[in-house]
């Protein structure tokens, strides 16, 4: 894997949730689920943030334990490889 700098992965990472939150303040699941560009899009932000999360040198994951890092980037793999079973209410 190629070494990055952390602040803009971090940057990704920011803008990546920022927009996630942004286009999908106010909606209800029913709202979600009847907008595939909105869905898409949610699931590729997810994809980034677990990319991004990725770079992040291991001695900075521990400094927030209570972040769930080993599932944050195993959603990328699930988003890439078993999108059949995603679920919305889960995103």
């Amino acid at each position: 894997m190629v070494k990055r700098k952390v602040g803009p992965v971090l940057a990704e990472i920011l803008e990546a949730i920022e927009g996630i939150e942004t286009h999908t303040a106010g909606k209800s699941l029913a709202e979600f689920e009847r907008d595939w560009l909105l869905r898409l899009g949610t699931q590729r932000a997810l994809e980034i943030v677990s990319e991004a999360c990725r770079h992040i040198p291991d001695e900075l994951l521990s400094l927030a334990p209570d972040i769930p890092w080993k599932k944050i980037r195993g959603i990328g793999n699930i988003l890439r490889h078993e999108y059949h079973k995603i679920a919305d209410d889960v995103i």
